[in-house]
């Protein structure tokens, strides 16, 4: 794929930021592997700081809050206030499973341009969670997508790909690399797996490299702009592609984990 430039920026169709790790659901083959992260939250200067380099190389057609569950951060209006501040894309979308946006403060929604309601069916919200977010959003101008969710595409693999020939054609095939750029800590990554991928495999395989490291883009690189043109417009795999099926993976009935057992 090839990208536009306008007034040195790079067009973009969106841009997200997980501004939490955990979530209060455990999805089965969740992509960004929410279950399995410790909870973390971004501290709202720290992303300030990222999107104020970025939005000078880069302009997404919607910027996108994500998670995790980002309604379990401890103060989004700020977060959303950065945003805003940082001009990275004049819409600004948060995307969630609902259960705790009904109950939000009115701040959040005021700062909103759009919701995107994620409704499970193995953790289904009740319908009157989704009528009270609709009325919300009614009420503040935010345009929300109520998406119906029966099953998921499995994403991890058993095991590391092993043939080079899979790992590009997983590459090539996927989506995710268009759809889900992402900003994280100082880096710009194409899809929003390498963060989190080795995370949670380090244990399983202990000579993972640091994928993060591997696949980002440092925002603090000299010539950005070149530098994620050709990121983005990159023919070849990603390292974290080998521990990934990206859009490949075959679909199953949607599910959650099961919650891990207290131990005394």
């Amino acid at each position: 794929m090839r990208y536009e430039l306008h007034d040195s920026r790079v067009l973009t169709w969106s841009l997200e930021a997980h501004v939490t790790t955990h979530c209060n659901l455990r999805c089965v083959q969740c992509c960004p592997l929410s279950p399995h992260l410790p909870a973390w939250a971004v501290a709202p200067a720290a992303l300030g700081e990222d999107l104020r380099k970025l939005a000078r190389v880069l302009k997404p057609n919607i910027f996108k809050l994500t998670g995790g569950e980002p309604f379990l951060h401890p103060d989004l209006p700020a977060v959303l206030d950065t945003v805003r501040a940082s001009g990275i894309s004049e819409q600004v979308s948060i995307t969630t499973n609902g259960f705790l946006a009904q109950s939000a403060p009115d701040a959040v929604y005021e700062r909103l341009d759009r919701m995107t309601l994620s409704v499970y069916t193995s953790a289904p919200l009740p319908e009157r969670s989704i009528t009270r977010i609709t009325e919300r959003c009614e009420r503040h101008g935010v345009h929300l997508t109520v998406k119906h969710i029966d099953a998921f595409q499995r994403i991890t693999p058993d095991a590391p790909l092993t043939s080079d020939a899979d790992v590009q054609d997983v590459f090539a095939k996927c989506w995710l690399k268009q759809r889900c750029h992402l900003v994280y800590r100082g880096r710009f990554f194409t899809c929003t797996r390498p963060p989190h991928v080795a995370t949670v495999l380090a244990a399983e395989h202990p000579h993972l490299p640091a994928l993060a490291e591997a696949d980002g883009l440092p925002l603090d690189s000299p010539d950005l702009l070149s530098r994620l043109l050709g990121y983005l417009e990159r023919d070849t795999p990603l390292a974290t592609c080998r521990h990934c099926l990206g859009s490949s993976g075959p679909w199953e009935p949607h599910a959650q984990l099961p919650r891990a057992r207290a131990t005394s």
